[in-house]
C-alpha cells in the first residue's frame, strides 16, 4: 500500500467543500515579478547627489498643448480661443438613439388617485405593488413610491424572503457581498469611518 493512501482517504472524505485555493509559489513568484520594476535612472541618488533634501527635475515626456483642454471649459475672453479650431460637425451628423424614448411628463393625478392609491396599497401589498400601481396610475414606480410606502409588515415579509435566499448562498457569494458591503462603507469618505 502506498504511504500516501492515509491522506488521500481523508482527503476524499473530507468533500469538495473543504477545497481552497492555495497559491503556490510557482504562481506567486510570477505574479510578484512584475512589481519589481526598477527606479528610472533619472531618481536614482549618485555619489553626486545633494546630501540633503532636494527637488529633483523630472519634466514630463512631451510639452502641454493648448488643444489638451477643450473650448467647453475655457473662459470666453481665454486667448486660447484664437488658437484653436472651431469643432465643425460633417453634413450627415447623426447622434447615437437615445437610451429610452423621449416623453413629455404629464401631471394627471389629483388628490383623490393619492387616496386611492394608498387604499389599493393597504388592502393588498402583494398584489398591488409599486410596479402594479405605477401601470394602473400611469405614472413612474418612483412617484408611487412617494405617494404611499409600504407597511412594516409587508417590510419585514420581503426582508424575510430576503433571508431565505441568502441562506441558500455559498460561500464565494456570501464572502462578496460582506466584501461589497465593506467597500460601499468606504464610499462615504472620512464620514463612514
Amino acid at each position: 500500500m502506498n504511504s500516501l493512501a492515509p491522506f488521500l482517504r481523508q482527503a476524499l472524505r473530507a468533500g469538495p467543500a473543504s477545497k481552497s485555493f492555495v497559491r503556490h509559489e510557482s504562481s506567486a513568484r510570477r505574479h510578484t515579478k512584475a512589481l519589481r520594476l526598477h527606479p528610472h535612472s533619472s531618481m536614482k541618488i549618485t555619489e553626486d547627489s545633494p546630501a540633503t533634501d532636494h527637488i529633483i527635475f523630472n519634466p514630463p515626456s512631451s510639452a502641454p498643448t493648448p488643444l489638451i483642454t477643450p473650448r467647453l471649459f475655457l473662459p470666453k475672453d481665454d486667448p486660447r480661443h484664437a488658437v484653436l479650431p472651431e469643432p465643425v460637425l460633417p453634413e450627415n451628423h447623426r447622434m447615437p438613439p437615445p437610451v429610452r424614448k423621449p416623453y413629455q411628463k404629464t401631471y394627471h393625478l389629483n388628490p383623490a388617485d393619492f387616496r386611492q392609491m394608498r387604499n389599493l396599497r393597504k388592502q393588498n401589498p402583494k398584489l398591488w405593488t409599486r410596479n402594479a400601481l405605477a401601470h394602473k396610475f400611469n405614472c413612474s414606480t418612483l412617484f408611487v413610491g412617494m405617494v404611499t410606502q409600504a407597511s412594516e409588515e409587508r417590510l419585514k415579509e420581503v426582508a424575510e424572503m430576503g433571508e431565505k435566499l441568502k441562506d441558500r448562498w455559498g460561500n464565494k457569494r456570501r464572502l462578496a457581498r460582506e466584501e461589497r458591503v465593506i467597500r460601499r462603507s468606504g464610499w462615504g469618505g472620512a464620514d463612514a469611518l
